[in-house]
């Protein structure tokens, strides 16, 4: 609700996880495949995608100030990312400003694509798109990579 400063322990990355296990099954030849195929690093790599899709979308909020970081020393938890977002009033022109914005979601949908992702709940509540409407090519043309889904 456009707080000034928000500070979270994400947590909840189980809704992605299955998309990302669908993928991976679905892709064997992904160019990260020979990790995702093991269910240890899918895990992983579903906590860091669910804590940067996030992140990208607070900035996309206009959250610029966004950091993501370890709070809790790994001994104790495996899950011990932290986001802090801080509001700013943007000092770019309105033309910077939405090349800034088609940026960050370009960003958005790369990494959501990457990973098969079609759902994520902030996106949907925020009426962010994860690339439902980009075509493959123009996806693979910008990153040279092949999306996921």
């Amino acid at each position: 609700h456009n707080a000034d400063l928000i500070i979270t322990a994400p947590c909840c990355q189980h809704e992605l996880r299955p998309q990302i296990d669908v993928h991976a099954r679905e892709n064997p030849n992904h160019p990260l495949g020979e990790m995702l195929r093991h269910s240890i690093y899918r895990e992983r790599f579903t906590e860091m995608t669910t804590d940067a899709l996030r992140a990208t979308l607070l900035e996309i909020a206009g959250y610029e100030s966004t950091n993501v970081f370890e709070f809790i020393g790994s001994e104790h938890t495996a899950k011990n990312s932290m986001i802090t977002a801080t509001k700013v009033k943007s000092s770019r022109s309105k033309k910077r400003q939405h090349a800034w914005l088609q940026e960050r979601r370009s960003k958005l949908i790369e990494l959501a694509q990457m990973y098969g992702i079609k759902r994520q709940r902030l996106a949907t509540l925020m009426g962010e798109s994860l690339g439902h409407d980009v075509t493959s090519s123009s996806t693979s043309s910008r990153t040279g990579m092949v999306p996921l889904n």
